[in-house]
């Protein structure tokens, strides 16, 4: 029925409708699209030509923000979806954004990958993940496939042995490397403060008492994380003469916390504390305590990195050094997807020597809980 409401007048059915300069009527009828409405089946339907429709769509300049708002309402009405693939025909780019991650079990990065989700998602892009598994032959090939896509951009947190032919991809697309830095490839990078990280659970360990502290960290001298978190233990050590350290540095993943942890607990003059380089080795390692019969904190004190869920109802809870997640994984997502942001925590901004490229870095936060204690001299002990 026909309805006059002010100046506007509305003509309602049971079909939608559209509205059309200060008339709103029913959606005119367009020959159905197995593929959905086109540009040129909107134009017909509203009586305009493709063009008009083609340029409010993408935003023109050319056209009234009026026609522009009319014209999308129609198309959505209609079900329009934008061919990507047409538009990369253009030359423009896809609303995709590329994560490759090297392990989606752990948590830290499962729990980045679900923030930089939500930011595109906020920003109307959508984010792929693919995971390396730390295999560089996987990683290029998820570059490949990414690169002929077209993306928006790649979020990247890259293998030790990363292929040139990878870093010459990356190179050409917009990208940002995330925890991780490999010099192959120029890019800003965002990360945490590894070395204060790993220096404030040894430091906290010495004001203890403790005398003889073991590090368990990735050997990976190539990637930034691993040579970071292992000089940042480093210096806390070297600052304390009276402290004897044991530093085991391995491959990435709760094996090497386990066999590394026996290892060391087994021997006669095992250390007192430990600090741990990755969850997955604090995995592996509680695993280790366990079955050589010692006991957190009596007989071992404990440092994990990172914090997820379960360390907080782990016994009188791990106590560990927190990792800005959901700031770092915002930061990343903006950068790339190219949209404000206004981050809870603010990154220190440093320049990488050699490159024009950035080093954006957040703060960390040591949590105290109930895997550590004073060091007591197990000797004297009744």
């Amino acid at each position: 029925m026909l309805r006059e409401k002010g100046t506007f007048i509305r003509l309602k059915s049971r079909s939608c409708y559209i509205t059309l300069g200060t008339i709103e009527a029913p959606m005119p009828y367009a020959r159905p699209n197995r593929n959905g409405p086109t540009i040129k089946d909107i134009a017909a339907a509203l009586g305009v030509s493709h063009v008009t429709v083609s340029r409010a769509l993408n935003d023109s300049p050319l056209v009234t923000e009026e026609t522009k708002k009319r014209l999308r309402e129609a198309a959505a009405s209609m079900g329009y979806i934008p061919d990507a693939a047409a538009k990369q025909l253009r030359g423009g780019r896809s609303n995709i954004v590329g994560f490759i991650l090297p392990d989606v079990e752990n948590h830290f990065f499962s729990a980045i990958a679900r923030v930089i989700a939500e930011t595109l998602a906020a920003s109307g892009m959508q984010l792929v993940l693919s995971i390396s598994e730390d295999d560089p032959d996987l990683e290029l090939r998820h570059v490949r496939s990414l690169c002929e896509a077209r993306p928006k951009g790649i979020i990247i947190t890259p293998v030790v042995n990363m292929h040139r032919e990878t870093a010459d991809l990356l190179a050409n697309i917009p990208c940002k490397q995330l925890v991780r830095r490999h010099p192959l490839v120029e890019s800003d990078v965002i990360v945490s403060e590894d070395k204060t990280a790993t220096r404030l659970a040894a430091q906290r360990l010495i004001d203890l008492g403790h005398r003889h502290i073991a590090y368990i960290g990735n050997g990976s001298e190539t990637l930034s994380t691993g040579a970071d978190r292992a000089e940042g233990f480093y210096q806390a050590v070297w600052a304390a003469p009276e402290v004897k350290a044991t530093i085991k540095l391995g491959p990435p993943g709760p094996g090497h916390g386990y066999e590394t942890a026996i290892e060391l607990l087994t021997d006669p003059k095992r250390p007192t504390a430990i600090v741990l380089g990755s969850a997955l080795f604090t995995i592996g390692t509680l695993q280790a305590i366990r079955e050589t019969g010692l006991e957190v904190p009596r007989d071992i004190s404990l440092i994990g990195y990172d914090d997820p869920d379960w360390f907080k109802v782990w016994g009188a809870g791990i106590t560990t050094v927190a990792l800005p997640i959901r700031e770092m994984a915002m930061m990343a997502a903006s950068l790339v997807g190219e949209s404000a942001l206004e981050p809870a925590l603010e990154p220190a901004i440093t320049s990488i020597d050699g490159t024009s490229c950035k080093r954006l870095t957040f703060p960390v936060n040591l949590v105290q809980r109930g895997s550590d204690r004073q060091f007591r001299d197990r000797n004297q002990e009744v």
